[in-house]
């Protein structure tokens, strides 16, 4: 077998499961008398063994095969739920995760020693004699409904789904009840439905699915389903259909009988006509990440509606009523949309050089066109950001189980609440802010939360709380990581600076607190009394901020003694196309983020004051700094002018003023990193090709104001 191609798709869905198991067991923890929680877990584990036994991974498999047995026997209460067997879990699922990451890496799966667990897995299972089994859940993922009197197939049906059969056999069709079981090495269960369920319309109407068709397309059953259908074609033609698709055990079918008595019917209603088909194209063009069959509609409505030979006259039936999702959602490759990205980029430089030409030569034709062609591409540039926004959840969802591993490890009870999950970011800037976010939680676990006797001696709950919000304000998202601990203590943090020799006395005794506190994000800078594996290693806050800052972002601290912190990083929505402010310094052209500033203004040389051996104008009562551009950039002083154009910037609470030589205007630029070469100037951010095609560098206003 080929598996190569197949490569991709199994490490995004093993750990898509990996995730999943892990919220699954955190639920557990909370609630261990859940069945549907266990049911969830043992799916997951189910069909990470089928796909890893289906590649190769023998290893992985005998893990998962393993915790599949434990699973089982815990969802049949034969085992007791317990903190060793949910320990046990989670250790496999770690173990997992750095077997699934060899794999990516090219490494055999094999350099994690998983004997241990294995056989602890297998001693679980072949302890204590089980008590009296409890029924087994139904085949199909779902309890197994009571046998009605309605019909002879252990199915209850509906009054409507009653009617429409019996309105069936009035034009010589009638209902049949198929079960469909699936070969146990099945990799692609979603795919082998739909497939089904496409050779079934080719011979029936479908009017139910058991599980529903959503929990079919998420593979949210095990290796059988039921399917209720009308249909004019004998049963083994359909049981023919369906076996000729492969990695299909059985298909079972049956003749529904109505017969039995029900209340009186209502009056028939009048002849409707057949419901037209769908189109059919639409619903089955869904690309997915590549798969040997493309993934399943939503056969609650795609099936119902398709026109079948010959249609029944059901009087407009009812079974289609649930709204059909197909086709709402894509996987897409990731180098797709940065390729996609870059095009806009272009896109857009072309539009501003065209602008520029129609300015130029007065052509009014070509201004009008491109002031649609503004439009357009501005509704395109839109869409084009939003498919690259993907929610914060996707970093935040790693962190319950961090949270629950370091309260363990630190004996203190700790409570994390997520906020504003769905909130989203640009793709660009969720790879990178995983690891700042976790510095900033471990620090407040650590540092933040006092152990439980000494909260409840201060007159606190035990429980501490810790907090992870994110929101959108303007054009930036907001992170927050909120605790109700100690605090940060400005005097503590005063001491520590002069004694590792970061300020002198007299430094620090000038600063206020909130300045104080700030301390705690340069390089080196740590309150830890001890080295842990926690924190405390000194290189937490400092790696923060140069991480965030990286990213065009800023990051602040707000802190009371003993009521707890307020770690907030601020963020822009996206890196790649952003508005700037052209400004140029003798020949050359620098864009200035909008984002970052304030206003701009002309003043007189006799404007500029010193203090401190420091230039600063006064703007509106405040005293703010001088940067001027020709010195920063080391540029020869040509000549004094007479007047000064003066760009007032920011960067959290600090701000200045950057002199630059002429003011161009504000203009939509295309970011583009500067690469390896010029990665040591940290004054820049990046570049971008103006509609000229010269080179304008971005100013990191961040750096400058530091």
């Amino acid at each position: 077998m080929e598996t190569n191609q197949y490569m991709d798709m199994f490490l995004d869905e093993s750990h898509e499961h990996l995730q999943s198991l892990n919220d699954g067991l955190l639920g557990l923890e909370d609630n261990s008398g859940d069945l549907s929680i266990l049911n969830e877990i043992f799916r997951n584990a189910h069909t990470l063994k089928g796909m890893s036994a289906t590649m190769g991974y023998n290893k992985i498999a005998e893990l998962t095969h393993e915790m599949e047995d434990v699973l089982d026997m815990l969802r049949k209460e034969q085992l007791a739920v317990s903190g060793d067997i949910i320990d046990t879990l989670f250790k496999c699922i770690d173990s997992l995760e750095q077997m699934i990451n060899n794999v990516a890496n090219g490494d055999p799966e094999d350099l994690i020693d998983v004997s241990d667990l294995v056989a602890k897995l297998s001693a679980l299972t072949k302890g204590t004699p089980p008590p009296a089994p409890a029924p087994a859940p139904s085949t199909s993922g779902t309890p197994a409904p009571a046998a009605d009197a309605s019909s002879n197939v252990g199915i209850e049906l509906s009054d409507t789904e009653k009617s429409v059969i019996g309105e069936a056999e009035k034009t010589g069709m009638r209902g049949v009840y198929l079960k469909v079981t699936l070969s146990e090495s099945c990799l692609l269960k979603s795919a082998r439905s739909y497939m089904v369920m496409n050779a079934l319309e080719e011979l029936s109407e479908v009017i139910r699915t058991i599980p529903p068709a959503e929990d079919l397309e998420q593979e949210k059953f095990e290796r059988s389903f039921e399917v209720i259908l009308i249909t004019g074609s004998e049963e083994q033609a359909i049981q023919d259909a369906v076996m000729g698709i492969s990695e299909i055990e059985k298909a079972e079918t049956k003749i529904i009988d109505t017969k039995a008595p029900v209340a009186a019917p209502a009056p028939a209603p009048a002849p409707a006509p057949a419901p037209a088909p769908v189109n059919k194209q639409k619903s089955t063009a869904v690309a997915t990440t590549p798969t040997p069959a493309p993934a399943p509609v939503n056969k609650s409505s795609a099936a119902s509606n398709a026109q079948p030979k010959p249609a029944p006259n059901t009087g407009g039936g009812g079974a289609a009523q649930k709204k059909s999702h197909a086709g709402q959602s894509v996987r897409v490759d990731i180098e797709k949309l940065d390729t996609l990205m870059n095009l806009m980029g272009e896109l857009v430089i072309n539009k501003v050089r065209l602008e520029q030409i129609g300015q130029t030569h007065r052509l009014s034709e070509l201004t009008e066109t491109l002031e649609q062609m503004d439009r357009v591409t501005t509704d395109l540039q839109n869409i084009v950001m939003k498919v690259r926004m993907v929610p914060v959840s996707q970093v935040f969802n790693r962190f319950p189980r961090m949270v629950r591993d370091v309260t363990k490890e630190l004996n203190k009870e700790i409570n994390l609440t997520i906020e504003g999950e769905d909130t989203e970011l640009d793709r660009t800037v969720i790879d990178e802010i995983g690891d700042p976010i976790m510095h900033l939680l471990r620090n407040s676990l650590d540092h933040g939360i006092e152990m439980p006797d000494e909260r409840e001696a201060k007159g606190k709950p035990r429980v501490g709380e810790v907090g992870l919000i994110a929101r959108h304000e303007g054009n930036n998202v907001v992170i927050m990581v909120t605790d109700d601990g100690k605090g940060i203590d400005a005097d503590v943090i005063r001491r520590k600076a002069v004694e590792k020799g970061l300020f002198t006395q007299e430094e620090v005794d000038s600063m206020d607190n909130a300045d104080a506190v700030r301390i705690v994000f340069l390089p080196g800078f740590s309150t830890a009394e001890k080295i842990s594996d926690i924190s405390g290693r000194g290189v937490g806050m400092d790696v923060v901020k140069s991480k965030i800052e990286s990213l065009s972002g800023h990051v602040d601290v707000e802190t009371h003694v003993d009521e707890g912190s307020v770690f907030k990083i601020k963020l822009p929505l996206t890196l790649a196309i952003i508005q700037a402010m052209l400004v140029q310094v003798q020949n050359e052209m620098y864009a200035i983020p909008l984002a970052s500033i304030d206003s701009t203004l002309s003043v007189q040389p006799t404007d500029i004051r010193t203090v401190q051996n420091n230039e600063v104008i006064v703007l509106r009562g405040e005293i703010i700094p001088i940067i001027r551009m020709e010195e920063t950039l080391m540029v020869p002083h040509v000549r004094d002018a007479q007047e000064l154009f003066v760009v007032v910037v920011h960067a959290g609470d600090s701000k200045a003023g950057i002199v630059v030589d002429k003011l161009i205007g504000q203009q939509e630029i295309v970011i583009k990193t500067l690469g390896n070469l010029f990665m040591g100037l940290k004054m820049f951010s990046g570049a971008t090709v103006l509609g000229d095609g010269r080179v304008a560098l971005i100013l990191d206003v961040a750096t400058m104001l530091n």
